[in-house]
């Protein structure tokens, strides 16, 4: 192990044997050495402890974690970042790889400008097909706050991936990922809500593999709508940053938009009791904050006027417009 990595890459695991080789050995063949690679095991019931112990073996760089039993993403995430000792992080997950130079590019460019986040394009495989996301970032010239990143209008992808994180930044404000599904919305909010120094790269330093058995292709649960829920319930206390709540805030137009899409899983259940309950959630968080939408530039007047109305309505209209 080098004295200090410049990268700690935190994996989670859980079964993946069928597809974790490309994943962890997409790190291991990295352009630049100085890395601790994290693996957690998160209960695994197949051969992934079995692989996981074999890369400790092969690569001292290599550290192990053990779940007794699964927690959950974000959890895992978590176990990884406690013993995170590299200048920054780098979130990975198992099914996915990365670009064979990511972390050289990422890291120059983090280190030269003293970032807390660095935030990169990310390629999307699906059905055979390669889809470069987002198309365009906006790299400023110097380093910007996470605030003045809102207030310039640019929506965040809310995941934790495809982004530099620096160790330091993460461990003083003890950002961490909820239990549950869509674990890491809340985070990636609070982080840029929190960072002093940010920026973009346009280069797709990470792959993302949508598969038919992932979370993002599953039937819609409860337990789906109660993680949306949590991370919703975490984002509020962001509206009480004046700062953050502007005409231009992208903050507010993406927490609305965000009410909409927990409206189109719930609907997406048919089940009435999730239905109406997040109805009713949904429009407690509208009845708060429906005042902050008010002028948004980021959101047309007919955007602003059905989110304000209620994001569920709007939800139910987009769907029955999809039918017709």
């Amino acid at each position: 192990m080098f004295h200090k990595p410049k990268v700690s890459v935190i994996i989670p695991c859980y079964n993946s044997e069928n597809y974790l080789k490309k994943a962890v050995d997409s790190v291991l063949n990295q352009s630049i050495a100085e890395l601790q690679i994290i693996l957690v095991d998160d209960g695994s019931t197949d051969k992934t402890p079995v692989l996981l112990q074999q890369y400790k073996l092969q690569d001292n760089r290599v550290e192990v974690v053990t779940h007794p039993k699964n927690k959950g993403l974000g959890p895992a995430r978590n176990s990884g970042i406690s013993i995170a000792s590299g200048e920054y992080i780098f979130f990975l997950d198992s099914d996915d790889y990365i670009h064979p130079n990511s972390f050289e590019v990422l890291y120059d460019q983090a280190k030269t400008e003293q970032l807390d986040i660095l935030q990169t394009q990310h390629i999307v495989h699906q059905n055979g097909h390669k889809t470069l996301m987002p198309p365009e970032l906006p790299v400023f010239p110097n380093a910007i706050s996470g605030i003045a990143y809102f207030n310039a209008g640019f929506f965040i992808e809310p995941k934790a991936c495809a982004k530099l994180w620096r160790t330091e930044f993460i461990k003083k404000h003890n950002l961490q990922f909820a239990t549950g599904f869509y674990e890491d919305m809340a985070m990636v909010f609070q982080g840029f809500a929190l960072a002093q120094k940010v920026n973009n790269i346009e280069f797709p330093a990470y792959h993302y593999i949508i598969r038919q058995d992932s979370i993002t292709q599953q039937i819609v649960t409860r337990a789906h709508i109660d993680g949306y829920k949590q991370s919703l319930i975490d984002m509020q206390h962001l509206f009480m940053h004046p700062e953050l709540t502007g005409k231009s805030s992208a903050f507010v137009a993406g927490f609305f938009l965000y009410l909409k899409e927990l409206a189109v899983l719930a609907l997406q259940t048919g089940d009435m009791s999730i239905i109406n309950e997040t109805k009713y959630f949904i429009n407690q968080m509208t009845s708060k904050y429906a005042r902050f939408l008010t002028g948004n530039r980021l959101l047309s007047f007919s955007k602003r006027f059905l989110l304000k109305k209620s994001p569920f309505l709007y939800a139910q209209l987009k769907k029955r417009y999809k039918k017709s």
